[in-house]
C-alpha cells in the first residue's frame, strides 16, 4: 500500500510502500477514502505527542472494511466505516467496564497501529462506527475528530428545550457546532469579530450573529446572556 509516512518532525511527509496490513483477532482493514486533515495533525508534525517514528498519522479516517481478524462478529467485508482516535481499552479494568474505555491505562489509539493517510488501514473493530447511508466518506471524516469535539461538549453540557446557545469561535469546529447545536433545535448564537462571516453563519444554521469587538463577554450579556457556550477557540 502507499501511505504519507512521518520520518523526521518538521520535515515533509515521504510517500512510501508498505506491506498491506493484515488483521489480527479483533481488528478489521480498511480500504480508506477519505483521511480528514486536523490541527491536532500539526502537533503530530511538529512532535508533541513525541510518537516514536517513522509512523502514519491521520485520525479523522473513513473506509470500507476489506477484511476482518478473527472474532469481529458486529462488522463485515463491506462495510463503510469511521474510525474514532481511541479504539479499544483492556476490557478488563473498572473504567472500561464503566464504559469509559477512552481512559484506561492500557488504551489503544491510531498511535498504536497507525493511522489513515495511507491507501489501507489497520483498526481495532470496537473502535470503529458505521456510516450512515447517503452520507458521502468526504463529509464524514471531520466528524470523526472534530465532529465528536464540538458535540461531546453540548452534551456534557445537558442543554435543556428553549436555551440559548453561543458558539464562539468559527472555525472548523465552530461551524461544526453551529450546525449540531441548530439541528438539535437550540436557539443558536455565533459570536464573531468579522462582519463579513454573518451571511455565512446563517446558512450554516445560526439564529442570530452577533459581532463583537474587544470585548466580547460584554455584548454577550449585553445581548441577553447565554445558557452554554462552546468556546473553539484557542484565545483567551
Amino acid at each position: 500500500m502507499r501511505a504519507a509516512v512521518i520520518t523526521k518532525y518538521n520535515a515533509n511527509w515521504e510517500m512510501q510502500t508498505l506491506p498491506d496490513p493484515r488483521p489480527a483477532p479483533g481488528q478489521v482493514v480498511i480500504k480508506i477514502h477519505a483521511s480528514g486533515m486536523c490541527g491536532t495533525d500539526l502537533h503530530v508534525h511538529h512532535g508533541a505527542f513525541g510518537l516514536p517514528l517513522p509512523i502514519v498519522a491521520g485520525h479523522e479516517p473513513v473506509g470500507e472494511i476489506v477484511e476482518v481478524g478473527a472474532g469481529v462478529v458486529d462488522l463485515k467485508v463491506g462495510d463503510r466505516v469511521g474510525v474514532h482516535w481511541n479504539q479499544k481499552g483492556c476490557g478488563r479494568c473498572r473504567i472500561c467496564q464503566a464504559g469509559d474505555q477512552a481512559h484506561c491505562a492500557q488504551a489503544q489509539s491510531w498511535m498504536h497501529i497507525g493511522g489513515g493517510n495511507s491507501e489501507l488501514m489497520l483498526a481495532w473493530a470496537s473502535g470503529c462506527a458505521i456510516l450512515p447511508e447517503g452520507l458521502s466518506y468526504e463529509s464524514a471524516a471531520p466528524i470523526f475528530c472534530a465532529g465528536y469535539t464540538v458535540m461531546s461538549g453540548l452534551r456534557n453540557a445537558s442543554p435543556k428545550p428553549g436555551e440559548r446557545v453561543a458558539v464562539l469561535g468559527l472555525g472548523g469546529l465552530g461551524h461544526l457546532a453551529l450546525q449540531f447545536s441548530a439541528a438539535v433545535g437550540l436557539e443558536t448564537w455565533a459570536i464573531t469579530g468579522q462582519a463579513n462571516k454573518v451571511a455565512e453563519m446563517k446558512t450554516m444554521g445560526a439564529s442570530e450573529v452577533l459581532v463583537v469587538g474587544a470585548e466580547p463577554g460584554k455584548a454577550m450579556l449585553d445581548a441577553g446572556g447565554f445558557d452554554i457556550i462552546l468556546s473553539t477557540t484557542n484565545a483567551s
